[in-house]
């Protein structure tokens, strides 16, 4: 096992987000509880000064909510050409609801594989 030097935000869909999927008729669409039951993991790094949990996620969340916002939406509407503009952080927490997890753990026997999906 090896302690992994990020910080984890675990990312759920809130009903909201299965609201819109029902709108554009994405394909294969699961029920809430199926979307709910699988949370994206994003891996940050951790933080270089202690601070109070809730203003660390508040912090966090700011500081990446569009890139997810972007990521999540995309699964479903490649080119987000139906996903609607995000306005702001509230606007983000109706659609999910976002947790962190401050020590993260590989438990894998393989090499961690990192690859790029931003290109």
């Amino acid at each position: 096992m090896k302690l992994v030097n990020r910080i984890s935000l675990i990312v759920t869909p809130r009903p909201a987000l299965h609201q819109w999927l029902l709108q554009i008729d994405a394909q294969d669409l699961p029920s809430l509880e199926e979307l709910q039951s699988e949370a994206s993991c994003y891996l940050i790094e951790e933080p270089t000064q202690e601070q109070p949990l809730h203003e660390l996620l508040t912090s966090l969340v700011t500081q990446h909510h569009q890139q997810i916002w972007q990521n999540e939406l995309s699964f479903w509407d490649e080119f987000l050409d139906h996903a609607p503009a995000l306005d702001n952080v509230k606007m983000f927490k109706t659609w999910f609801d976002i947790s962190l997890s401050g020590l993260t753990f590989d438990l894998a026997q393989q090499p961690l594989m990192v690859a790029s999906v931003d290109e």
